[in-house]
């Protein structure tokens, strides 16, 4: 599920924020030379290989080049992850418990208190963790907008001419909208083809009887194109008629019934239907450009500088 994905990319966010933590409250133990120096901050090769074993408890079973492609992505994580704190801390950005708790809400989607929880506990993360994780995903979407605010508006002859120059990427194949429901056994299926011959509502009989997650909005699988769906789905739906319910269809996780409420002729989507989509499409390119181009101009004016011979010679001693 979508929400699952989200959580395992802001998991990793909390290892990289800790990284950051410990570096601002651990003293080395004798002086050694800077792995990292960012400004007058500087972070050693104990620091940071103390940290990595935290993050990524496991690493030192991965092969020898994995491990050193971890250390240096983590490296420039944790440079790019403090410039973004500076920045927010010189704008004065601040993320109030009410952001905090909606993007929290964003994450878990339907999860319960206890599910997330017990996702938490697997994936080796704690709650405080995560929040550290959306805190910093709230301060670089407002640090980016406060860096595009001077930047003009991308206009209607923007999108436009966006439009005639990528036709290709709108041309859509036939597409159906369908809905489906999910039974155990064939039997089941019959019983609830029976229902829904005589006069029954797809929807309302697939939130009642679907063991499929989408019963929830009435077994809806939205508009799809051959492909996107198991070849099992695709052999009985596309060969159905409008309006017409198809006979039990088994598949390795049970056995469905489909109803087809639409199909759609293959063409151009029109200007009009995907306008906001390619606003939207400029507007994220946009953000990504500038905020690349501001990142590299502070890396630029501050003094940062990363001693890659001290990590890959403390890698290779660990064979």
């Amino acid at each position: 599920m979508v929400n699952t994905v989200l959580i395992r990319i802001f998991l990793v966010l909390g290892k990289l924020l800790l990284l950051v933590a410990l570096f601002g409250c651990q003293e080395p133990e004798a002086p050694l030379p800077p792995l990292i120096e960012i400004g007058q901050r500087q972070v050693t090769l104990e620091q940071f290989e103390r940290s990595v074993v935290q993050a990524y408890p496991d690493l030192a079973t991965l092969p020898h080049e994995e491990q050193l492609q971890i250390k240096r992505r983590m490296v420039q994580e944790v440079i790019d992850r403090e410039l973004i704190a500076s920045e927010a801390a010189r704008l004065a950005i601040e993320i109030s418990p009410d952001e905090l708790d909606t993007a929290m809400a964003e994450v878990r989607g339907t999860y319960t208190s206890e599910e997330f929880a017990q996702f938490l506990k697997k994936e080796g993360q704690s709650r405080e963790g995560l929040i550290s994780s959306l805190r910093l995903r709230l301060q670089t979407a407002k640090v980016t907008a406060a860096i595009l605010k001077d930047y003009p508006e991308i206009s209607d002859r923007d999108l436009e001419d966006y439009y005639r120059e990528h036709k290709a990427d709108y041309r859509r194949p036939v597409e159906v909208r369908a809905r489906q429901m999910l039974f155990r056994t064939r039997e089941e299926a019959l019983k609830v083809r029976k229902l829904l011959k005589e006069g029954g509502d797809f929807a309302t009989l697939a939130h009642q009887y679907s063991l499929s997650p989408d019963r929830e909005n009435g077994g809806n699988l939205g508009y799809f194109a051959k492909g996107m769906l198991p070849r099992e789905f695709d052999n009985a739906i596309f060969r159905l008629p409008v309006g017409q319910i198809s006979d039990p269809v088994q598949s390795p996780y049970g056995f469905h019934l489909f109803l087809v409420e639409r199909r759609r002729k293959a063409g151009l989507r029109p200007y009009a239907a995907v306008k906001a989509e390619i606003l939207d499409l400029l507007k994220q390119q946009q953000e990504e450009q500038v905020f690349h181009e501001w990142l590299e101009n502070l890396k630029n004016s501050l003094r940062v500088n990363v001693n890659w011979q001290l990590l890959e010679r403390d890698s290779s001693n660990d064979r």
